[in-house]
């Protein structure tokens, strides 16, 4: 990350490294219900931090199994990830399955599955074929690579979808077809959160196979542009699909009101604050539904003005640097802390473990593979 925000510095690492749908839910969730052989898998689904062994620690210290690493992506990117995963073989292992990810924990390492927040690289010059029938790109190389999870745009309209900053741009033509080839390939489409409501809710229409929210906040409860609606939670829910939960402030504690009349949230979110968003999906769509998704950006040097970003405006943010996170979930090592709020507020143990992973574990299987 550089330290001033523009389109792709929330992405940018510093130090050299990155660095059929309904009809699966019901068995879907007696997967999630029964007892793995390696005890429950915790996913942290959405973070784009630098993978370093630093940060593999605190993965450690939150008792965290399997981590989406997640990126704007660049072939630099994608080669510096794979020479991590290389270097540090005795530690982790990229994940492609979710079988995969369950003997990875046997092994005593933690899994790294790869996503993207856009998926730009798919219309690349010179790498892409939109002119044949049907169109030719690099979906194949990059899924034998390891990508399992792609959202089709970050907050700007693209040839694919309408961001979160056009809320009523719909899912392109082109849109369509690249959902529908990543649905039978097998990587998990995200939608919600960066992606604008009716080009979400046109990928939930067309959906064979569950699709999520790896990274946002609930709209009911905080009235920002970067919010998910409870029309969209609801379709993803309908196919089989969940919500992960963002650890970001200010999509928490920032909103539209807030613009012009200060330049901090009158109140900061906390643990319990990041907990009422659970129990609010809870209510909503019950508890195979959610997930955790920190969107940590640790070991990545990263601020956002608004005043200087388009991408990220006033109505969205505060002046970040650095990045913001909740009071006690500042990174992915105070995780349990979050499990003892769950527990205080009389959440069973069960729900606890799909929440904290195998909900993940879950939509795993269903769309990229047992």
């Amino acid at each position: 990350m550089r330290s001033e925000m523009n389109r792709r510095g929330l992405m940018k690492l510093t130090g050299g490294s990155l660095l059929a749908a309904a009809a699966s839910t019901a068995a879907g969730r007696a997967v999630a219900d029964e007892p793995s052989a390696v005890g429950p898998i915790v996913v942290d689904g959405c973070s784009p931090a630098a993978p370093t062994a630093e940060y593999l620690e605190l993965l450690r210290k939150g008792g965290v199994d399997c981590w989406n690493v997640s990126m704007l992506p660049s072939l630099l990117q994608m080669s510096q990830l794979l020479e991590f995963a290389a270097r540090n073989a005795a530690h982790v292992e990229i994940a492609k399955t979710a079988a995969d990810i369950r003997r990875i924990k046997r092994e005593g390492r933690i899994s790294l599955t790869i996503g993207w927040q856009e998926a730009d690289l798919f219309v690349m010059k010179g790498e892409s074929d939109w002119w044949s029938k049907p169109p030719k790109t690099t979906m194949r190389l990059f899924y034998d690579l390891g990508l399992r999870v792609c959202g089709l745009i970050y907050n700007l309209t693209n040839a694919f979808a309408g961001g979160c900053l056009d809320p009523h741009v719909g899912l392109t033509k082109a849109g369509r077809t690249i959902v529908s080839q990543m649905q039978s390939l097998g990587i998990l489409v995200d939608v919600g959160g960066h992606t604008g409501e009716q080009s979400s809710l046109d990928i939930i229409a067309m959906a064979e196979r569950p699709v999520v929210c790896t990274h946002s906040n609930i709209a009911a409860l905080n009235a920002n542009p970067r919010n998910t609606s409870d029309r969209v939670i609801e379709g993803i829910a309908k196919t089989g699909g969940l919500f992960g939960v963002s650890a970001i402030d200010p999509f928490m504690s920032w909103g539209r009101d807030d613009v012009g009349k200060r330049k901090e949230p009158r109140r900061r979110a906390d643990i319990k604050r990041y907990v009422d968003e659970l129990d609010y999906l809870k209510r909503l769509v019950g508890v195979d539904h959610i997930g955790v998704g920190g969107d940590f950006t640790t070991g990545a040097t990263s601020s956002i003005n608004p005043e200087e970003s388009f991408a990220f405006p006033s109505e969205m943010t505060y002046l970040q640097d650095p990045i913001q996170y909740a009071q006690g979930f500042e990174d992915i090592s105070k995780l349990p802390a979050v499990r003892a709020e769950m527990e205080r507020r009389g959440w069973r143990m069960n729900d606890i473990d799909k929440v904290m992973g195998e909900n993940w574990m879950r939509v795993y299987e269903a769309s990229f593979g047992a």
